[in-house]
């Protein structure tokens, strides 16, 4: 990798009054001195070749079709004038002198960054000419003969610049290949449509206007173009990334492909690895490149054109690009590939995991970041903190998986958090990749609200301390080296339907002050093949990283039993079912599954388990408590029997849509909640449940 244009240009004290862009431009304009006198000796040289009597230009007579048909007498003799040869070297003079200023011109720029010839920076001011001086178009249509063809072309060129040589001539055609650095970096651009020779050669406006001294990113390509938010790079990574800069140093088109997790600190990696190559980075985003290939291929070379000239490493994530499955393994793979064929930069893909790639190209795995990793990452953007505070430095690392870039900008915005703390923040932050995939659900209840036998209520704060003490336990305590997976906390909650299993979910969360997210099945089951897995990893993973509390209701559905292999359905059913256990005992969250059909559940589920809550139908004492609970302080009760009410034998979700109801009767008679309107809510809810109200103090009401 040869050294970039701040590298080899070391900055030098400037004698000169004039500015860099006066300067600048005055070596365009003696190089357009130059190109005039050319045309001038190519002109007259032409003149002198062609029949005194043949039309003028832009017209063909019987005179100039048999001069043409002469053996080279379309080539006409054109040895180099004084004018010309002072030109030229005025020209060249001022391009040596520019160096010593610390930053050369413009043309000599190019002309280093590409690595082009002198026959290719004489045909790039050939293109850039018109652009700058209209005169220049005539001209080329008189060199032509047609009036219309006014742009430079390659027998311009060749007329001009090139040796009559034939092997010189064959080399300077080669430089006008499409593979060759003018056209393979965008830096001119020809007409594919017209016969070789006389296919227009035209350049860009961003090309013309870097010649005068401007500069900035192509339109065309900047709107797929980003900043690589990285963050600082893990302890853990920094002797990879010196491994990984030491090898690209010594590459000619340097590229390397960087897989690991998300959230191992791939990009934070990248950005190490190109400041050590010193590059910038900026990540493109994959779905920008048009889907048209000769619209592709431009775009290609104008990023590998921008890449060079800006000095900027590109960072292409593929593990986001990909669609899931064989299809979308097979469409990064051949995005790596082109990618790796056609850019002409530093290039670093990412990737979950190794890629399967025809090119030879180096690959780093990256291992996950583990809580301690973390909690030097916090350390280092928060700085110095009181005990307290690096108390809770340490649960947050330990309970929400983020990357670099996360902790960075959290840490960043806890300075203005308005009084909220760390936890809270990372709270936020860590939830948002759930959004799409778990429908989040705000914790209300708390230990109050909810009627349980003690025994019960035991189990779920002992759940709760499991995930609340997780520092001191596996940190602290030790026990992170002997359980390195299975740290995740998964219980079940079974029971009939309304007896409490997501009010006991609610109230675990709202206790841990995370997020509950309940998965919604019909969003995560797909009759098509290996799609349930890939969805199902996605809200795993997610959950994972933001730290909720991930809650399956009827869970039975995703996690029953696996059946007898007697299709391909069958087959893949049961694949499905061991990829959730394989995930399940991976799981480092909280996972909670509720259902009403404990015994459909698959034996190895249960095993796997760290808590098995089964939840009972409330008895006659539970009902009158939870009857007690279920009208607000706000709402005017009157003569309540709850003695009476506990004897209705329903569930505590069926009491709770029974107050509801008895409350709206009750507002609309203007009148407190009574024994009469819970009577006849009780009716309606019984009759939804297929059953009949037998109670004395209903009937006689």
């Amino acid at each position: 990798m040869k050294p970039s244009l701040t590298q080899k240009f070391a900055p030098a004290n400037d004698t000169a009054q004039l500015s860099w862009e006066t300067r600048n431009r005055r070596i365009i304009d003696a190089g357009l001195v130059w190109l005039r006198a050319e045309l001038e000796d190519y002109v007259t040289a032409l003149r002198a070749s062609r029949p005194q009597n043949a039309p003028e230009a832009g017209a063909l007579g019987d005179l100039e079709a048999d001069w043409l048909l002469r053996s080279e007498g379309n080539r006409p003799l054109r040895p180099a004038s004084e004018r010309a040869r002072t030109a030229r070297a005025a020209y060249e003079a001022a391009r040596l002198a520019m160096p010593q200023s610390g930053k050369p011109s413009s043309i000599d720029q190019l002309s280093y960054i590409f690595s082009l010839s002198a026959f290719d920076e004489d045909c790039l001011l050939l293109a850039v000419a018109p652009r700058l001086d209209p005169a220049f178009s005539a001209l080329y249509s008189y060199c032509h003969d047609r009036i219309r063809l006014a742009s430079a072309t390659p027998h311009l060129a060749l007329s001009l610049f090139a040796s009559a040589e034939p092997d010189a001539r064959q080399q300077a055609w080669l430089r006008l290949s499409p593979q060759a650095p003018l056209r393979r970096y965008a830096l001119i651009g020809q007409d594919e449509s017209q016969p070789s020779l006389l296919a227009p050669i035209e350049t860009d406006e961003r090309i013309v206007r870097f010649l005068l001294g401007e500069n900035y990113i192509e339109p065309r390509i900047s709107g797929g173009l980003s900043p690589l938010v990285s963050g600082a790079c893990p302890e853990k990574h920094r002797s990879a990334a010196e491994n990984i800069a030491a090898h690209l140093q010594s590459t000619v088109g340097p590229a390397a492909v960087i897989y690991g997790p998300h959230k191992s600190g791939r990009r934070a990696v990248v950005q190490t690895v190109a400041s050590r190559l010193g590059l910038g980075v900026v990540e493109l985003k994959s779905r920008a490149l048009p889907d048209q290939p000769d619209a592709r291929r431009t775009y290609m070379a104008l990023l590998s054109r921008e890449a060079l000239l800006g000095e900027f490493a590109l960072a292409v994530d593929l593990s986001s690009d990909a669609r899931g499955g064989e299809r979308g393994e097979r469409a990064s793979r051949d995005l790596a590939e082109e990618l790796l064929r056609g850019f002409g930069g530093c290039l670093f893909i990412l990737a979950e995991e190794r890629l399967q790639l025809a090119a030879k190209v180096p690959q780093f795995g990256l291992p996950a970041l583990d809580a301690a990793d973390r909690l030097l990452l916090w350390r280092q953007a928060l700085g110095p903190s009181e005990a307290s505070a690096g108390i809770e430095e340490e649960r947050v690392a330990e309970h929400f998986q983020l990357g670099p870039a996360e902790i960075a900008n959290i840490a960043a915005e806890s300075g203005d958090a308005g009084g909220r703390g760390l936890w809270a923040i990372c709270r936020e932050a860590a939830g948002r990749a759930l959004d799409d995939l778990a429908e989040r659900i705000e914790p209300r209840f708390g230990w109050d609200d909810i009627v349980l036998p003690a025994a019960l209520l035991q189990d779920l704060k002992a759940i709760v301390a499991q995930v609340r003490f997780r520092t001191e336990v596996y940190g602290r305590g030790g026990f992170g080296k002997k359980i390195v997976r299975g740290r995740g906390i998964t219980a079940l909650f079974a029971g009939p339907s309304g007896v409490g299993k997501t009010m006991a979910a609610e109230v675990i969360a709202r206790e841990l002050e995370l997020d509950l997210c309940r998965v919604d099945l019909s969003g995560v089951v797909s009759k098509y093949i290996g799609e349930t897995e890939r969805n199902l990893k996605r809200v795993f993973d997610a959950a994972e990283a933001g730290g909720a509390v991930l809650f399956f209701d009827e869970a039975d559905a995703l996690f029953g039993k696996r059946s007898e292999v007697k299709d391909s359905h069958d087959r893949y059913a049961n694949i499905e079912v061991g990829y959730l256990l394989q995930r399940m005992e991976a799981y480092s969250g909280t996972a909670i599954l509720a259902t009403n059909l404990k015994g459909h559940m698959d034996s190895a589920f249960l095993r796997r388990l760290r808590y098995v809550v089964d939840i009972p139908f409330p008895d006659a004492q539970m009902r009158r408590t939870i009857w007690e609970k279920a009208f607000p302080k706000e709402t005017a009760v009157r003569g309540l029997d709850y003695g009476a009410l506990a004897r209705l034998e329903i569930s505590g979700g069926n009491i709770v849509v029974v107050a509801i109801n008895a409350a709206f009767l009750a507002a609309a008679e203007r009148a407190p909640v009574g024994m009469s309107h819970i009577a006849q809510a009780a009716r309606a809810e019984f009759r939804k449940l297929d059953k009949e109200l037998r109670v004395s103090w209903a009937e006689e009401r």
